[in-house]
């Protein structure tokens, strides 16, 4: 899961994006779980593929 952001609320028992069902172990082990195990690890791989922005600035930025 993504940091910080934990799932809230009743487990689904179909995924909120496929449809693929969910099996109870993953609604029982995971609560609030909204997402197949694919689409998961589907949109965690999306999320650490995104470069992130460069928050302290160039040091030629620095020197100035």
């Amino acid at each position: 899961m993504r940091a910080g952001k934990a799932p809230v609320g009743e487990s689904r028992t179909h995924c909120a994006e496929c449809e693929e069902e969910i099996p109870e172990a993953r609604r029982q082990a995971i609560p609030g779980v909204k997402l197949c195990i694919d689409c998961m690890q589907e949109r965690d791989a999306a999320f650490r593929a995104r470069p992130g922005f460069n928050r302290r600035g160039s040091k030629d930025s620095q020197l100035k």
